[in-house]
């Protein structure tokens, strides 16, 4: 099983996937803080990419590895973040969720497959 990606610097946030990952058996890579999301899915075949979506830049990112190859990206934001949105789902981003709906769908996420 691939490694699910994971693009948050939440400290609150990263416990929460990680403590979901581990009940779920599912493989977490942390990406790394100034490293880039190309360099965070290296050598992963077909990744999914867990994302805060106002980390800034990466929007631009996903753009761009999308153009280049299959990734998959769930990305969540604050409900009030409507042109983020917007954004995000011009980028490419393949689910984006309020925080509150990641929050609620995590277990689910992971658990059903949702993510790959």
């Amino acid at each position: 099983m691939n490694p699910l990606v994971v693009v948050v610097r939440d400290l609150v946030f990263r416990s929460k996937i990680h403590a979901a990952a581990e009940r779920q058996g599912v493989p977490l890579r942390l990406a790394p803080r100034g490293s880039t999301l190309a360099e965070a899915i290296a050598g992963i075949e077909r990744p999914t990419v867990l994302a805060d979506l106002s980390e800034p830049g990466l929007l631009e990112q996903i753009r761009a590895l999308k153009a280049a190859q299959p990734v998959r990206v769930i990305g969540y934001l604050g409900h009030l973040q409507e042109a983020l949105m917007a954004e995000a789902r011009a980028a490419g981003v393949d689910e984006v969720l309020t925080r509150g709906q990641f929050v609620v769908r995590l277990d689910s996420l992971l658990q059903g497959g949702e993510l790959h």
